[in-house]
């Protein structure tokens, strides 16, 4: 895989993820096509996503690794259940009564709110890797204050309607969105390797391979 690759897919995810989760959510009204747009622009950001935890995931060891791939796993999920629950409504809007429409909004607006725990399990093991040498250190204090705040969002799950803590509310949105996309696309940057060190794995692993055993 491309050295850039991950810093290219967390760009990716930030603009995708920022567009649907922050601007699009900012506009009046509920127009079915700009929520069709979330949608998809959600689906791509779920690609870019999967890249920037793959490349994270191999740069991982022991139980902290394991919890990253059991939190990647659900937050991956948990989006994809999301993009569901955006998306399927504005196929045919208007149709379905009021109590049901209401009831699948309610239900798409616990997404983020759970997604904390998720998100909590991928940016910890970056934590203790980092705090550990493995990443870099500035890395680690993202890491560190996007835990703290997923922490402390786990409020909207019981957060009153209509109120900045409110499920799918404010907090959510942009306090959480925007973190989520500071810590994503750091976690692309740091995990970018530089062109030499990438060009020069290759030629490692085939000086090594091509090289003969000296006999007694």
């Amino acid at each position: 895989m491309n050295g850039r690759a991950p810093m290219i897919a967390g760009a990716a995810f930030a603009v995708l993820y920022a567009t649907a989760v922050v601007f699009l959510h900012a506009l009046p009204g509920s127009d079915p096509a700009v929520t069709r747009v979330q949608a998809l622009l959600l689906t791509f950001a779920t690609l870019a996503l999967l890249v920037v935890l793959a490349v994270a995931r191999d740069r991982l060891a022991g139980p902290p690794a394991h919890l990253f791939t059991i939190g990647s796993a659900l937050l991956v999920a948990q989006l994809c259940i999301a993009i569901w629950f955006l998306g399927g409504p504005s196929l045919r809007p208007g149709q379905a009564p009021g109590g049901t429409a209401r009831a699948i909004e309610d239900v798409g607006s616990m997404w983020l709110p759970v997604a904390t725990i998720a998100n909590i399990a991928v940016a910890a093991p970056i934590l203790v890797n980092a705090n550990e040498g493995r990443l870099p250190r500035w890395l680690g204090i993202i890491a560190a204050v996007f835990t703290v705040e997923q922490l402390i969002e786990t409020i909207t799950l019981i957060g009153p309607p209509g109120s900045f803590i409110s499920p799918g509310g404010p907090m959510n949105h942009y306090l959480g969105g925007t973190l989520s996309v500071a810590f994503v696309l750091a976690l692309g940057i740091a995990l970018t390797r530089p062109a030499e060190a990438t060009d020069a794995e290759p030629a490692a692993a085939v000086a090594q391979d091509t090289e003969e055993p000296v006999g007694d």
